[in-house]
């Protein structure tokens, strides 16, 4: 890879100082051509007018004066040729004289100069022409033609490439030099990060990147990091749900298993035991029922295949349903419920947020101090529905409060459960387009909030509720 970074490296250095350099010797051929047009121009320019007061010069006579004009507007060490307006040599410095016609551009009768490289047919010689207008009271009467070698010019201008040519060199040497750092620089950290992903790929997950590197690689390995993190973190959850689902599956199959052998004999059993036994059974057997179902719900919206019914639901009725469905519950603990809520519509499915109610206000009086109470506000706010549960009961430690959301995660493991309610309740949650939020002090209370849209329906206290 570093020799691939490399190479790039040069084929863009080596493409744009390419480009460089057919830009500069463009500019120099024009500059040195430009320049040899600029002083026959300012050469014919400079010349005092060579015609007589009051005569007049027509295309006729101009023969007539060329011997005057090639006097006059001769340059040393160029070919000058004098041309009428259609091309046709007059006459030239040279005094050799031949039928011969040029092409001339339409702009020298726009009195500008015009040069054109060109190749002398008997010699093949490269030269430069230059066509400037010879005018008469700002009119054009001929063509004044200067002929130039460009031998010397070429050299200079090669010259200039060829030094221009070693700068190019030296600073693909000196790119190159730094090529190599940069690649260093790049490469270095990529097989790095290679090399970790190599180390995840057999499993090896408590490794890190410990190296800091810059922009979009330290993201890149910020990201790995953390992506390790979680992976360790849900292979811990599930080797502890493994543990906790086996113990939560042993514990009722043993009491099952046992009571079903005691009932094959039921020889010296009395009525009251066998009526015991079967409540055993049967409370076991819900137990195990109710520990699949939270499996199954679990994997239904991990997977999401939870198709959700909407209806319209009197929130604050199903609120006073489920409080009252778990009075017994908190009656047993010695924990008193305080109700307040406001009359309020939601579309929503209903048995799905009965279950959120159930697995929060459960979870209140399961963690409630005995002879403590649990506050149940719901009101509006803006355009959401709001629950408040507050308790007043052990409480979580704030290191642990994070994680409390997550999936098969227990602030005990030795409590009975999965740890899959809060999370069942997030996603349910979730689906319906609300937010569920908890504050806890650690010895003094949990509060939960969850927050529903109204979807535009609100019902005054004045209307009759419609039961589910």
């Amino acid at each position: 890879m570093k020799r691939k970074v490399i190479l790039y490296f040069m084929i863009i250095i080596t493409l744009t100082l390419g480009l460089v350099m057919a830009v500069y010797g463009g500019a120099l051929t024009k500059y040195y051509y430009q320049g040899i047009a600029n002083t026959f121009q300012n050469h014919a320019e400079a010349i005092n007018p060579i015609w007589e007061t009051g005569n007049e010069l027509y295309y006729g006579n101009l023969e007539d004066y060329s011997d005057l004009v090639i006097k006059s507007y001769q340059y040393d060490g160029a070919e000058l040729q004098l041309l009428n307006n259609d091309g046709k040599l007059i006459q030239s410095s040279t005094g050799f004289y031949e039928e011969q016609t040029y092409s001339i551009d339409p702009d020298v009768f726009s009195n500008q100069t015009i040069y054109k490289k060109e190749e002398l047919q008997k010699s093949g010689k490269k030269v430069l022409a230059v066509y400037t207008p010879l005018l008469f009271e700002g009119q054009t009467v001929g063509v004044l033609r200067y002929v130039s070698s460009l031998t010397m010019v070429q050299d200079l201008i090669s010259s200039l490439l060829g030094y221009g040519f070693l700068i190019c060199l030296g600073v693909a040497a000196i790119v190159f030099l730094v090529s190599l750092r940069l690649a260093d620089s790049i490469v270095r950290p990529v097989n790095k990060i290679i090399q970790f992903t190599q180390e995840m790929s057999k499993g090896r997950f408590e490794k890190r990147i410990e190296e800091t590197f810059p922009y979009e690689l330290g993201e890149m390995s910020q990201t790995l990091n953390y992506m390790a993190e979680e992976i360790v973190k849900m292979n811990r959850l599930k080797t502890d749900f493994i543990s906790s689902i086996s113990h939560e599956l042993r514990t009722p199959l043993t009491g099952i298993k046992g009571w079903v052998e005691t009932m094959e004999s039921p020889d010296g059993l009395t009525e009251e035991e066998t009526k015991f036994g079967l409540r055993m059974l049967n409370s076991e057997s819900e137990r195990l029922m109710n520990l699949v179902e939270d499996l199954l719900d679990f994997s239904r919206y991990e997977s999401n295949r939870v198709t959700l019914v909407p209806t319209v639901i009197e929130f604050d009725r199903l609120i006073k349903d489920v409080t009252l469905q778990l009075q017994n519950t908190a009656n047993e603990k010695d924990v008193q419920m305080k109700l307040v809520c406001t009359p309020v519509l939601i579309n929503a499915d209903g048995n799905k947020i009965r279950q959120v109610l159930l697995n929060l206000l459960d979870n209140a009086i399961k963690f409630s101090e005995r002879g403590s109470e649990i506050q149940i506000f719901q009101y509006l706010k803006e355009d959401m529905a709001v629950l408040k549960i507050q308790d007043h009961g052990i409480g979580i430690k704030q290191e642990k409060l994070k994680y409390i959301m997550d999936s098969f995660y227990k602030i005990d493991s030795k409590s009975i459960g999965t740890g899959l309610g809060l999370a069942i309740t997030r996603n349910i949650v979730d689906k319906h387009g609300g937010t569920i939020e908890v504050k806890s002090e650690y010895g003094k209370g949990t509060t939960v909030f969850v927050c529903l849209p109204l979807n535009g329906m609100k019902k005054e206290k004045s209307q009759t509720p419609k039961r589910l």
